[in-house]
């Protein structure tokens, strides 16, 4: 098959301008593969993950006395933490699959002549659930971290209530979010970097950190953008969920006896927007995929020249 534009090099130099337009045109170009694809891998996260938040934003309402005037409760309690368990743990695994589904198709699209045109997931399976894996080790290493420092965070916070070390306890609250802040670079190109380079968990890792310190600053950069971009997609299949939820609040809160919450129309209607509102956020992370994919490629290429590595080794065959 014939294509309008010449096949997009991975492995090249570019200004944030050149990131930017390279990323939609890889994007422009496969669309149409990477949300079905995409759509076959996280509907079933997107159907349970929806039936999580809507029972942890109800049982959360009705907690808070908004719904129903009803007084808290241990059993309202442990409703809302294994509701709100259960859709991290969805968001985890579903970030991850996305996130790898993303690399393990353009690795794809690199290695095929056809490019991503005739792609199925069946082709693609055994390296996919290989990446998913990989990236569930990064995500439960950003867990560990950020569980970790908000335990230092919570500590401060409760010890700053002595009015000797309220100072230090908020100079050190603030040292924390900076750590915060600096860990997000490299834990972003970690991801690409252990997906694909064949090098173990550690070596990634190191890796991660010196392109991430090296390059801080245009990496943050698309980042910033880009996930910018991906709030205002995600806001789109989010908005119609928020309206009809709280509109249901409100009526209930206001006619507690119309049982307007408690309607099966209203609640199904209510399950089929968290889906699309679950699959809309899955769905904007693509293109941040595809930006920090793109960013590793700018810096690798800066740092050890793949390309002119791969164009002698090619000549050296000829």
């Amino acid at each position: 098959m014939q294509y309008p534009n010449p096949k997009i090099k991975f492995y090249k130099i570019r200004t944030f301008n050149e990131k930017l337009s390279v990323s939609f045109d890889f994007l422009r170009e496969n669309w149409k593969q990477l949300l079905k694809l995409s759509l076959y891998l996280i509907l079933p996260i997107c159907l349970f993950q929806a039936f999580a938040m809507n029972s942890f934003m109800d049982i959360y309402f009705k907690t808070l006395g908004i719904s129903t005037g009803t007084a808290f409760s241990d059993m309202n309690l442990y409703s809302i933490v294994i509701n709100y368990l259960a859709v991290v743990v969805f968001l985890l695994l579903g970030s991850s699959m996305l996130y790898a589904l993303v690399f393990t198709m353009m690795i794809e699209y690199e290695r095929r002549d056809d490019r991503m045109m005739s792609i199925k997931m069946g082709d693609i399976r055994k390296p996919l659930i290989r990446n998913i894996g990989k990236l569930l080790t990064v995500y439960g290493l950003e867990l560990v971290l950020i569980l970790v420092i908000s335990g230092v965070f919570g500590l401060l916070m409760g010890i700053s209530s002595l009015t000797g070390v309220i100072i230090l306890a908020v100079i050190m609250i603030l040292v924390l979010v900076a750590i915060l802040v600096l860990l997000m670079i490299p834990m972003n190109l970690f991801m690409p970097i252990y997906i694909f380079e064949e090098i173990s968990f550690s070596q990634a890792l190191k890796k991660s950190f010196r392109y991430g310190f090296s390059h801080f600053g245009d990496t943050f950069l698309v980042l910033l953008v880009f996930g910018f971009i991906a709030n205002i997609v995600s806001s789109v299949t989010s908005t119609p969920w928020m309206i009809i939820f709280f509109i249901g609040q409100f009526f209930t809160l206001a006619e507690p006896e119309s049982g307007l919450n408690a309607s099966v129309a209203y609640q199904f209607v209510v399950y089929i927007l968290g889906i699309i509102q679950s699959y809309g956020s899955y769905a904007s992370l693509i293109i941040v995929a595809i930006a920090i994919a793109f960013q590793y490629f700018h810096i690798r290429e800066k740092k050890e020249g793949i390309t002119v590595a791969s164009d002698i080794q090619n000549f050296e065959h000829l």
